[in-house]
């Protein structure tokens, strides 16, 4: 059936959850578009969206309904206030504040960003910030800065009407707070994956609920090496339980939703890739030479206290994947926090050709890996690897792309072929 292709190719495209948005939206948008390509029913719809680029655009535009206003839920842009004068300022070797609003909509949110760094003592040279939307009608509108009453709700704008001048097109902002922010469109999956920026602080609200699961660990993952460590990441009141506990903490002001980036250790990084030609997976398991899986006596390796992560890859190498995986996962159950654990575990659980829940068990060993370490190489080349197998190019080239920007950011040192 067309709509459901159609409906495919919008979670494809922009990672949309129909569950969430509506089968009903996403029809009277398609059926809208097709009445206005005067074409005669939603299979030549299809087609048309299949060989052109601009149709797919004004589709997108349509189901994204964008509903924002200036200063939101008021609390994150207090705290915002709060940060600034109780952290940021303190900072001894402090430069350039770097803030973020993802998606940015009409403008409202990275407006109100800009006009609480001005009322918290900043000057406009002291930060910076930078608003990313796939739709080009919300940036239009975003940069022409004219609103009208649906964008201001409760007391936050009668305090701040000061930074408006009314018109006939309603309420147009000032130059100086408009030149404030820098705008740009893109798609949240990729543009987020290749952006080579560091940010101090992260607005990201009311975008993750409408994307489907995967995605979401997806834009998580891309945001995360934006983030400096120590870096503040805003989401939406309802987004909360999407945020991965090991890498941030809540900052548990009341209705705030930000959290905290945490800092973790240095990872040491493996060497740089050639991104154009992909590597094989650097490891010591021979996925071609590994025998059939038998089993052997485990109890004189278990009862050892030196039983350590390379004994257990010596069993892998000699073929005891059943012994080797029961030991990786006693290993973890001691060291649960252990990255390098993980990622050996998601290598057995790929040398398993027997079982056929291995590259789903795998896939989710190398998540919890990259959860724990998050610039942790070996982990990313596997999953990305992995999602190519498995036909998901578009995860394994936002996980690639992050690899760049990781190697990108580190030392010519660093990049060597040391350990």
């Amino acid at each position: 059936m067309a709509l459901v292709k159609i409906t495919k190719l919008l979670s494809q495209t922009i990672g949309l959850d129909p569950d969430v948005v509506g089968l009903s939206q996403i029809t009277r948008a398609v059926e809208t578009r097709r009445v206005s390509c005067n074409l005669p029913d939603i299979d030549r719809y299809w087609t048309r969206l299949q060989t052109s680029a601009i149709e797919l655009e004004e589709l997108i535009e349509l189901i994204i309904v964008p509903e924002t206003w200036f200063f939101r839920d008021g609390k994150p842009f207090d705290y915002l206030k709060t940060y600034v004068n109780t952290e940021w300022r303190l900072k001894p070797n402090r430069n350039l504040l770097q803030l973020l609003s993802v998606p940015s909509s009409t403008g409202e949110e990275p407006y109100s960003i800009a006009i609480s760094l001005l009322e918290a003592g900043l000057q406009p040279k002291q930060f910076t910030i930078d608003a990313i939307d796939i739709s080009q009608r919300s940036l239009t509108k975003a940069r022409r800065g004219i609103y009208t009453k649906n964008s201001f709700r409760g007391d936050a704008w009668q305090e701040r009407s000061h930074y408006f001048q009314q018109n006939d097109q309603g309420y147009e902002l000032s130059k100086s707070i408009r030149d404030l922010v820098n705008f740009q469109q893109g798609n949240v999956i990729t543009t987020l994956a290749t952006n080579q920026k560091q940010y101090d602080i992260i607005f990201c609200r009311n975008l993750l609920i409408y994307l489907k699961p995967e995605v979401c660990t997806q834009v998580l993952a891309a945001i995360d090496p934006l983030l400096v460590a120590g870096g503040l990441l805003f989401v939406g009141g309802s987004e909360t339980g999407k945020i991965v506990p090991e890498q941030y903490s809540s900052i548990r002001q009341p209705f705030t939703f930000a959290y905290r980036k945490l800092e973790l250790p240095p990872v040491p990084i493996k060497p740089s890739l050639n991104f154009s030609n992909p590597p094989q997976i650097p490891t010591t398991l021979d996925m071609q030479t590994i025998p059939k899986m038998h089993l052997s006596t485990i109890s004189s390796a278990q009862s050892s206290p030196s039983l350590d992560l390379p004994v257990v890859r010596k069993l892998a190498n000699e073929g005891k994947l059943i012994d080797a995986t029961t030991l990786c996962k006693n290993y973890l159950e001691k060291y649960p926090t252990s990255a390098d654990a993980y990622v050996l575990l998601g290598e057995l659980y790929q040398a398993d050709r027997q079982n056929p829940q291995a590259s789903q068990k795998a896939d989710q060993c190398f998540q919890r890996a990259i959860y724990l370490e998050p610039n942790s190489y070996e982990a990313l080349i596997h999953l990305a690897l992995l999602k190519e197998s498995q036909g998901d190019t578009t995860g394994a080239n936002i996980i690639r792309q992050r690899m760049s920007a990781i190697a990108s950011r580190l030392p010519n040192s660093s990049l060597g072929g040391g350990t």
